[in-house]
């Protein structure tokens, strides 16, 4: 409930990509800690059988040290979690010959990377659950498997065969000759075979175990952005993971837009995969509610840079007529190439005349492509370099979503979200206030004074009394007068692809050059051809 979000827009967000990529955060990319942490928890049973908490969390925590140890000793480039605790320690038992195993590789949580990290992707993946006595045990059939699979790439280093698991440290020779057996850069060996087969199993739903409606969409999921890398390819462009927006411009966008977008002024006819139309559809909708995001958010903004040049505050009114001067309006014009002297007027630059039917919302969403200038992917990258910058890219971010989503009679992802998303705010909320820009008596000032009272002032501080922290706020009001608290820029939500990439190169699929540069493996492209279907 936490973190900065002022208008709780990540919240629909991250509804939409826990129920498309269940078991894959933000914070967990490396494929083998799922496959190491749950030989931890197996192991631990099978070696020690803990009666009391504190006897597991001590046998975990040697394991988890002496694996980020190894990691690094394999590859001092490699960041395991806990990497900064974890160097100290290393560099200590250079010196000293002995490799202290005893410590926390992050002090904030006593279980290191699975209490802070992948706990919970664990545990949804039905690898993990918790008895009684707390002590965490992996779940029968695929997870025992996973962990066995894991014991058998490491049950011959010195740190199984003389049984160090068990010991506070380990010598210099005993984690050289394990290091890397016990790394987490591992799973690409030809020894791990069996683990790495068991983990493409389980994250692409091949386990053999009763598939629920999450396990089959985190499939399609994972396979979509195969099959983009792979269309990519095809037209001699690979996409680049080095920045995320960047990414998901290449892999989220042409699920939105219909069309891969390998430069900025060409775009390429794609279709995603037949019988994955409701998953692509889902993905609309996150791609929907991030440029919805950008726009409320920039609305915020543009109140915030208007309010911290006075010292006193100021009222709305006098927000709303400092941010519609001349370059507002300069902005919309130059972009759409008519006068938007009224909000009825700019609808009418992107052709609307009345409420919009599903033909005009559908056919705006074919006309304005990621290419085209008055397109969600070209108002981003607008320059906001003023107060009416910023607002005048807002504003147009909302006209250009209202005409291409207003109208829509039906679609099933859009009312999967609705029955989700509940008070939330979503495009289903947000859209329908617009329809008092289609009277072409309202003026600016009116519309932009109950839009910013609705979604940016009152959705601001009922979030803030929801998280309980009335310190954690970017602006307040006194005596009818907004005042600003910090400084805020609209967030683009993580749609996590970046991760479930990283992951399934770990698993042999995808190829991350140096450059960053992304490609398929031929068991990736093998994957493609078996699942497509």
């Amino acid at each position: 409930m936490g973190g900065r979000d002022p208008l709780g827009l990540s919240r629909v967000a991250f509804l939409i990509t826990d129920y498309l990529l269940t078991g894959i955060i933000t914070t967990t990319d490396r494929a083998r800690y799922y496959s190491f942490y749950c030989w931890a928890l197996w192991h631990i049973q099978q070696e020690e059988k803990p009666k009391k908490y504190q006897e597991f969390l001590d046998a975990f925590r040697r394991r988890e040290a002496a694996m980020a140890l190894a990691t690094i000793a394999n590859n001092p480039a490699t960041s395991p979690v806990g990497v900064e605790a974890t160097r100290i320690y290393f560099s200590r038992g250079k010196e000293t010959g002995q490799f202290d195993c005893d410590f926390k590789v992050l002090p904030s949580n006593p279980l290191g990377g699975y209490g802070q990290y992948y706990a919970g992707s664990i545990y949804h993946l039905s690898l993990s659950h918790r008895p009684e006595d707390f002590i965490d045990r992996v779940t029968e059939g695929t997870a025992e498997k996973l962990a066995e699979a894991y014991h058998e790439t490491i049950e011959h280093t010195p740190y199984i065969k003389k049984g160090l698991f068990r010991d506070t440290d380990i010598s210099v020779k005993d984690l050289s000759n394990s290091k890397e057996f016990l790394t987490l850069d591992a799973l690409n060996e030809p020894f791990a075979r069996e683990e790495r087969k068991k983990l493409i199993e389980i994250f692409f739903g091949l386990d053999g175990q009763p598939e629920d409606e999450k396990t089959i969409l985190r499939r399609q999921t994972l396979i979509q952005i195969l099959h983009l890398i792979s269309e990519y390819e095809k037209n001699d462009y690979l996409p680049n993971s080095e920045k995320t927006v960047t990414l998901d411009e290449c892999l989220l966008y042409p699920l939105y837009y219909g069309v891969l977008w390998p430069e900025d002024d060409e775009t390429l006819a794609y279709t995603a995969l037949k019988s994955f139309s409701f998953n692509c559809s889902m993905w609309k909708q996150f791609c929907l509610h991030q440029f919805l995001a950008q726009a409320v958010e920039g609305l915020m903004r543009g109140v915030l840079e208007v309010v911290s040049s006075v010292s006193g505050g100021l009222t709305l009114g006098e927000v709303i007529s400092r941010l519609i001067q001349p370059e507002f309006f300069s902005v919309m014009k130059k972009i759409t190439g008519s006068d938007c002297a009224t909000p009825s007027t700019l609808l009418s630059n992107l052709g609307i005349s009345g409420l919009p039917d599903n033909k005009t919302s559908l056919d705006l969403q074919k006309k304005l492509k990621p290419s085209h200038p008055l397109s969600e992917a070209q108002l981003l990258r607008l320059n906001d370099s003023s107060p009416e910058a910023i607002f005048a890219k807002a504003i147009l971010l909302l006209g250009v979503i209202y005409g291409k989503w207003r109208g829509v009679a039906y679609d099933q992802a859009l009312h999967h979200v609705k029955s989700k998303a509940g008070d939330e705010l979503w495009a289903g909320k947000v859209l329908p206030e617009l329809d008092i820009w289609l009277d072409t008596e309202t003026t600016w000032a009116d519309s932009l004074e109950f839009l910013i009272e609705l979604f940016v002032l009152e959705q601001h501080d009922r979030i803030m009394y929801e998280k309980r922290r009335l310190d954690s706020c970017w602006l307040h009001r006194a005596e009818g007068k907004i005042f600003k608290d910090q400084d805020y820029h609209p967030v683009w939500r993580a749609s996590r692809f970046l991760n479930s990439i990283k992951i399934m190169a770990d698993l042999g699929l995808i190829n991350i050059s140096k450059e960053k540069n992304l490609s398929l493996t031929k068991q990736g492209q093998a994957l493609i051809e078996r699942m497509a279907g």
